[in-house]
Parts: C-alpha cells; sequence; structure tokens
C-alpha cells in the first residue's frame, strides 16, 4: 500500500536525522577529547596552555579538521533524509495517481457499458 510505503520513508528521513546527529555529537566529542589532550600534554611539560606555535598550529589543525567533519556530516545526513522525504511524497503521489487511474478507467468502461446499453434498447 502507497501510504505504508511512505509511512516507512519518513520514518527512515527521521532515522536518517537522528543518526546523523549522533555522528555529530561522536566527531564533537572526539575533537574535544583532542584538545584535552592537547591541554593535558603542554601542562605535564610545564607550559602554558596554546602558547606555543606548534601548539596552537595543531589545535587550528583540529579545529578546521572537526569544522569540516561536522559539515559534511550535516550535508549527507540531510540529504539522506531529504532522499526518504521525497520517497515518501513519491508514495503518495503514486497512489493518488493509482486512485486517478483507476476512476479514469471506471469512467470509460461506464461510457462504453452505456454506449452498448443505449444500442439495445433501440
Amino acid at each position: 500500500d502507497y501510504e505504508a510505503e511512505a509511512q516507512a520513508n519518513e520514518e527512515q528521513a527521521e532515522m536518517a536525522t537522528m543518526e546523523a546527529d549522533q555522528q555529530h555529537n561522536a566527531r564533537r566529542q572526539q575533537f574535544l577529547q583532542i584538545m584535552s589532550a592537547l591541554n593535558v600534554s603542554e601542562s605535564s611539560r610545564g607550559l602554558s596552555i596554546g602558547t606555543g606555535g606548534s601548539s596552537k598550529a595543531l589545535r587550528e589543525n583540529e579545529l578546521n579538521l572537526a569544522k569540516s567533519d561536522l559539515s559534511s556530516i550535516r550535508v549527507m545526513g540531510f540529504n539522506k533524509t531529504r532522499q526518504f522525504k521525497l520517497g515518501a511524497n513519491q508514495s503518495r503521489l503514486s497512489g493518488k495517481a493509482s486512485v486517478l487511474s483507476g476512476l479514469a478507467s471506471a469512467g470509460g468502461e461506464y461510457m462504453t457499458y452505456k454506449e452498448r446499453t443505449k444500442k439495445r434498447t433501440k
């Protein structure tokens, strides 16, 4: 049934959104852990956190990588969600088209029947 297929696609769209959110959160958590590890490493060597050139470069590199990853995760999640929502809409449209086709066919059959019975009554 077309409506069941549409509902399944909508549920998959919701799941795709949730999956993207989970991936986003996991990547963000990974970034925070890396930054924390850098802080621990610097402080264990007696350095002021984030003041050295290589430290700053590492932080900026990690930040840029995380931003890129998070952006990609969002885009992929959006595309997946959109794909499933379009599938749901397509299923509904197919169902409507099927109903209209059935009605048109029934109307044509009725007109043919009416023409045949009109010839018999004359």
